[in-house]
């Protein structure tokens, strides 16, 4: 599952924040501990011109879920 690679304080910046109507980011770290962001193509058209465009520009990657971890 690819998703947008985040850093702690980009995380720390966008969890459980609402983006629109009833939808808000919910980051998960993968194995190795490196935060992730999933979004539909419906949430890229959301966020362009808001405050989140930036998460457009973040790197996509292999999201590794850990044993534990709520997406596998």
């Amino acid at each position: 599952m690819i998703g947008y690679k985040l850093t702690p304080e980009q995380k720390e910046d966008i969890q459980e924040k609402e983006y629109a109507p009833y939808q808000i980011f919910n980051c998960v770290q993968d194995i190795n501990e490196v935060w992730f962001t999933f979004l539909t193509d419906d949430d890229k058209r959301s966020i362009i011109g808001t405050q989140y465009e930036w998460l457009l520009l973040c790197p996509q990657e292999e999201y590794v879920p850990s044993e534990s971890s709520p997406i596998s």
